[in-house]
């Protein structure tokens, strides 16, 4: 058998006796002539062909998933290396918020360029710091961060209980807090908004106060001492031995209230004045009186270093209130403690050479230095 490729490209077979002769090609149909020789040499040829066309294509490259991740280098799970990473990706973030609102974004504020520039002030504005947490400006006077209106009441140590009423609705003696209408409310706060009127301000503080009963205090084993005193005393000794051992404010009644559970100190401030939303406020002082070796006279050094909490609450003239102490006859030792107590908590009794109790008061809300005789020389 002689197999032949027509012109068509089609195999055509022959039979052997059919050499040199011509046979119909069963696809085109066309007469194609019969090699004279056998298809050995023909396919020797054909194979030449295939192999000279293959090495003129490029071999295409077969794709083996598997084979490329044996070729990768696998590097393994490690989870402490993700965690340092995200570390230092949150620790570059950070920085670059703390740096874009210190220094980025106050340029673009109202008159930021130029404040930067020319080192002028810019102009107040809501977003400016609370005065409560930084601290007051050379022409800011009074308590430091104020709410401009309501009934300020604050008591030293700080945190008592406080009642207000109308005092049109208030008895004469004994406890308001249950009078309906009585307005409850916290020391230290914010004001009271409040209408226009005259109230009755109560704040009391529990007689086992930690702020009081500390074991650390200089003054502790006098307090203990009081309240072994008082609990065995009538309502008057009560009364007698509390106003002994606390310095005088300007409380119209200072009591002790007894209940089944507790026992309070409690001071009432009668004819507190509220007007155009404004009052000069009360603040109440359960302050040891501590011995300056008079019967009825208290050291001031002692009572600021102990007695009296750290914090700068009020802003004020200094040279203003040394003035007004050099008036008094306050002693120029005592200066510094009384200007030191006046910052930390606008208020301090202080007994003067005539005799008399007087409170020297820092203004609420306008810093003004002002003072009250609370009592009177002791005969």
């Amino acid at each position: 058998m002689i197999e032949f490729k027509a012109e068509c490209g089609h195999t055509v077979r022959a039979k052997d006796e059919d050499a040199g002769g011509v046979v119909r090609c069963s696809y085109c149909g066309r007469n194609a002539s019969v090699p004279e020789n056998r298809g050995d040499d023909l396919d020797f040829l054909l194979r030449d062909v295939e192999q000279s066309i293959a090495a003129s294509t490029p071999a295409r490259r077969r794709f083996s998933w598997f084979r490329r991740r044996r070729r990768a280098n696998v590097v393994p799970f490690d989870p402490f290396t993700i965690i340092v990473r995200m570390c230092y990706a949150a620790g570059l973030i950070i920085v670059v918020v703390v740096v874009a609102k210190s220094f980025v974004l106050p340029l673009f504020e109202e008159g930021g360029i130029a404040r930067r520039v020319t080192g002028t002030a810019r102009p107040a504005s809501a977003k400016e710091e609370s005065p409560s947490r930084r601290p007051a400006a050379a022409s800011q006077t009074g308590l430091m961060g104020a709410a401009p209106n309501g009934l300020y009441i604050a008591s030293t140590p700080p945190g008592a209980s406080v009642f207000v009423v109308d005092e049109a609705k208030a008895p004469l003696r004994g406890r308001i807090s249950e009078i309906i209408g009585c307005h409850p409310s916290r020391a230290n706060g914010e004001p009271l908004r409040l209408p226009d009127g005259t109230y009755l301000v109560e704040v009391v503080l529990p007689w086992n106060d930690p702020r009081l009963n500390d074991m650390n205090l200089p003054y502790y084993d006098a307090y203990r001492a009081f309240r072994r005193s008082i609990e065995r005393a009538s309502e008057q000794e009560r009364i007698r031995l509390m106003e002994d051992f606390l310095v005088p404010d300007e409380a119209a009644a200072a009591f002790i209230h007894q209940t089944d559970e507790q026992i309070y100190l409690v001071r009432q401030y009668r004819g507190v004045e509220v007007r155009g939303g404004k009052s000069e406020g009360v603040r109440a002082l359960f302050l040891p009186r501590l011995e300056a070796g008079e019967k009825k006279g208290f050291s001031i050094a002692q009572l600021v270093l102990h007695a009296i909490p750290k914090q700068t609450a009020y802003s004020f003239s200094e040279n203003h209130v040394k003035t007004e102490l050099d008036y008094y006859g306050v002693s120029s030792a005592d200066w510094e403690f009384v200007i030191e107590a006046l910052r930390r908590i606008g208020v301090i009794p202080y007994v003067t050479p005539d005799g008399r109790t007087r409170l020297f008061k820092i203004g609420i809300y306008d810093g003004v230095f002002a003072t009250k005789i609370v009592r009177e020389a002791q005969s």
